[in-house]
């Protein structure tokens, strides 16, 4: 039998990308039983909500919306975990897309003692820059095994690495995952990078500056909020 799995989606004003992430996860070639969906609303101002409400009559999946009143991105995503009853957990932003086979091949890789997984990003764009950006990322975490962005893992692995950072202000993905990794590799289990399956995301945060300065400005934010630990400061903006 297929193995229960959670997915998260942390939506902060998300009402015009939030029924698109959800219709990925209707469209997945994976029993719908096994699947849960919690959608955390993280002190939205908009028609996040009402989205949400006016979706989960149109599947047979489940499909939770909880409310966290602290912004930050890390708190809703463990608000979600913390509900969660799959084995699995799957981190999906609200302006992304699964494609249809991303569970099925997570599972598979669970299966096969991965307990860990970082999924291949692609842009919802095709300009050159996005596409440049988005080859670089791919680059990183295949060559230089980084475990960064929307991923999978365990239940218990997840809590046992406190789940995500609270304090991070960028790249608290980058900081949990690699926790997690480094806890993987030193019990002898494994972790890995899906290729085969994908997530299409949003650049909008890339393209909120002219001249395409959203780009190197968060690769630099990664780099040194992340890689550098430069980050631990408390949230004020949402990403």
């Amino acid at each position: 039998m297929s193995r229960k799995v959670s997915i998260i989606i942390p939506a902060y004003n998300e009402e015009k990308y939030l029924g698109s992430a959800l219709a990925s996860v209707e469209k997945q070639f994976y029993d719908p039983d096994r699947l849960e969906v919690i959608v955390v609303d993280n002190c939205s101002s908009d028609n996040t909500s009402q989205v949400f409400q006016s979706f989960i009559g149109t599947n047979t999946i489940k499909m939770t919306l909880l409310h966290e009143p602290v912004l930050g991105v890390s708190k809703a995503k463990n608000c979600g975990a913390a509900a969660a009853e799959g084995e699995i957990l799957l981190f999906l932003d609200a302006d992304s897309q699964m494609s249809e086979n991303l569970v099925q091949v997570i599972d598979r890789y669970y299966e096969q003692g991965y307990w860990m997984g970082i999924i291949k990003l692609f842009p919802d764009s095709m300009d050159r820059t996005a596409r440049f950006f988005f080859r670089l990322i791919d680059f990183g975490k295949r060559t230089f095994r980084i475990a960064a962005h929307m991923g999978y893992c365990n239940r218990d692995v997840f809590w046992s690495a406190g789940g995500f950072p609270p304090q991070r202000k960028h790249a608290e993905d980058l900081e949990l995952f690699t926790k997690i990794k480094k806890a993987l590799r030193k019990n002898r289990k494994k972790y890995c990078y899906i290729e085969e399956a994908y997530i299409t995301t949003s650049t909008r945060r890339m393209d909120r500056l002219p001249l395409k300065l959203g780009y190197p400005l968060t690769l630099s934010e990664w780099f040194f909020g992340g890689l550098l630990g430069l980050g631990k400061r408390h949230y004020k903006p949402y990403r």
